[in-house]
C-alpha cells in the first residue's frame, strides 16, 4: 500500500470516526431532552392523581415488551436511495468529450445515494462517514473519477443515478448549456474542497438528480 493509498484510508477513518460520533452525540442530546420531557409529564399526571405509580410501570412493561417483540434494531442513521417502480425517461445525450476541458468532470461532485442493491453488489464504494453515499475524495471528485481522463472508472457498473443524469439544462452546473458556461458560483459554494466534518452539514451538498 502506497503513501496515497494511506492518505486515503486514513481520511475515510476519519470520516467514519466523526459519522459515528456525531450520530452518537445527537442520538444521547435527544434522548436527554425526551427523558426530561416524559419524566416531567409522568410527575405531573401522579401529582395530579391522573394515574399511580404502578399503571405507569405496568404500561412501561407493555411497551417495552412490544418493542422488543418487533425486532426492530436502534441506528444511527444511514442513507438508502429507493427507486421508483416506473421506468426512468432516456436521459439527454450530451458530447461529454467535447465539454470535458471546459466542466472537468464537475457532475463527478455531486451527491450521490446508493441503494441497497448497489451497496451488496460491491462495486461502488461508499463513504464510512456518510453511508451509503458515493465515496469522494479530498478533492470533492468521485472516488472512480479517472483524475487524468474524467472517465468513470465503474462505468459499467456505475449506480443507477449517474446512469439516468444529464447535465443538459442543469441550472446548477450551467449557467448557459449551449455556450458552455460554467455557474462557478454554484460549484464554488456547493462542490468545494471535500473535508471531514459533522454529517449534517455534509448533506448541505445537493444529491445528483437533476430539477433537485
Amino acid at each position: 500500500m502506497n503513501g496515497e493509498d494511506l492518505d486515503r484510508l486514513g481520511r475515510q477513518v476519519e470520516r467514519g470516526s466523526l459519522f459515528t460520533h456525531t450520530a452518537l452525540g445527537r442520538g444521547f442530546v435527544r434522548l436527554r431532552e425526551l427523558e426530561s420531557f416524559v419524566y416531567g409529564l409522568i410527575d405531573a399526571l401522579i401529582a395530579r392523581g391522573v394515574v399511580t405509580q404502578d399503571e405507569i410501570a405496568d404500561a412501561v412493561a407493555s411497551v417495552r415488551d412490544q418493542l422488543d417483540a418487533s425486532g426492530e434494531i436502534p441506528e444511527p442513521g444511514v442513507a438508502l436511495r429507493v427507486d421508483s417502480a416506473e421506468p426512468a425517461p432516456p436521459p439527454v445525450v450530451v458530447d461529454c468529450k467535447a465539454r470535458m476541458h471546459i466542466c472537468h468532470a464537475v457532475c463527478c461532485k455531486l451527491h450521490v445515494v446508493l441503494s441497497a442493491g448497489e451497496v451488496e453488489e460491491g462495486k461502488a464504494k461508499w463513504d464510512l462517514g456518510q453511508p451509503y453515499v458515493l465515496r469522494h475524495e479530498s478533492d470533492a471528485l468521485c472516488t472512480h473519477n479517472d483524475r487524468e481522463t474524467g472517465r468513470c472508472g465503474i462505468y459499467a457498473d456505475r449506480p443507477f443515478p449517474c446512469r439516468r443524469y444529464t447535465c443538459a439544462n442543469d441550472e446548477r452546473i450551467w449557467k448557459n448549456f449551449e455556450k458552455m458556461e460554467l455557474n462557478h458560483e454554484w460549484i464554488d459554494e456547493n462542490l468545494a474542497e471535500s473535508r471531514p466534518r459533522l454529517r449534517h452539514a455534509m448533506l448541505a451538498t445537493p444529491p445528483l438528480e437533476q430539477g433537485d
